[in-house]
């Protein structure tokens, strides 16, 4: 692409995502939470932001996360009773723990970004263990990444386009946080998750990937999943391509207050992950009698 078609595959991108996605959307709390974590050890939940949690979990559909291809899914009482159960465990968990006021604990920062961005995730962690707990879980996390602070913040002001590509310390966190994420989870690698929490911690140098992308872009086949090497390759693509649009970035960013990383991510979200043909139910088109 030159530079106007990449400028205009960001604009439409965005504004498609801002229709359809971003009531869904707690990736802006999530950043302002952590931000303030890493500056002053706390952050402030604001009202204001209580009534967005609110909307966020009043819009949730755990239909959205769900597939045909897997048997038990498949099934519409094992799928139904399973929802219905998930979706009280979700919304109880945010009730209990996204409060207004002043907070030390980043783990609880996270959470509603990553059940919201990585739920296909969590949904595997029930039917793994029915009795699965998310207050151990971010509470456990948020521990954890208490003491990661200072690795973490070591990325915190780089920039993929122009700093360079720490291998070795990127291999060190990303492994650590993985390790980490396995433990809790289900004992299974867990690289899409490793990759949106080094993003909230670093937006302007951790690209965001998940594996609907990673074998959109070629990056891995469908017989693989994402591994530290794929990512590494992945953050060295990404910046090569941008360096491409220099002049056009700047000016995209403050136009659309997001760093290019998550721009970009949001095109191809909408590109490769998202259904589309699930989104036609919200134009009100009525066909009916």
């Amino acid at each position: 692409m030159d530079k106007n078609q990449f400028e205009d595959w960001i604009n439409a991108s965005h504004k498609f995502y801002e229709i359809f996605e971003q009531r869904y959307d707690a990736y802006p709390l999530a950043i302002k939470w952590v931000q303030q974590w890493q500056s002053f050890g706390k952050f402030i939940i604001e009202t204001k932001e209580i009534i967005k949690v609110e909307s966020l979990v009043h819009n949730f559909d755990c239909n959205a996360f769900r597939s045909l291809g897997d048997p038990f899914e498949r099934d519409n009482d094992k799928w139904n009773n399973f929802a219905t159960k998930l979706t009280e465990r979700f919304k109880a968990f945010v009730a209990n723990n996204i409060k207004s006021g002043e907070s030390k604990d980043v783990g609880k920062a996270v959470s509603l970004y990553l059940l919201t961005w990585n739920f296909q995730r969590f949904k595997e962690y029930f039917k793994h263990r029915e009795q699965f707990d998310l207050e151990h879980y971010f509470r456990e996390l948020g521990n954890f990444l208490e003491m990661e602070k200072n690795d973490l913040k070591c990325f915190q002001a780089k920039s993929l386009i122009s700093d360079v590509i720490e291998d070795v310390e990127i291999k060190k966190v990303f492994n650590e946080i993985n390790d980490k994420l396995r433990e809790l989870g289900k004992g299974q690698n867990e690289p899409v998750g490793t990759a949106k929490l080094l993003h909230i911690f670093a937006p302007n140098y951790f690209p965001l990937i998940d594996n609907s992308e990673a074998q959109a872009i070629g990056l891995t086949d469908r017989r693989e999943t994402l591994t530290i090497s794929h990512y590494l390759n992945w953050m060295n693509a990404l910046r090569r391509w941008l360096q491409n649009y220099t002049d056009a970035i700047s000016k995209l960013e403050k136009q659309h207050n997001s760093t290019i990383i998550r721009l970009v991510d949001e095109g191809l979200y909408m590109m490769s992950t998202v259904k589309q043909q699930r989104r036609v139910s919200e134009l009100g088109i009525n066909c009916g009698g």
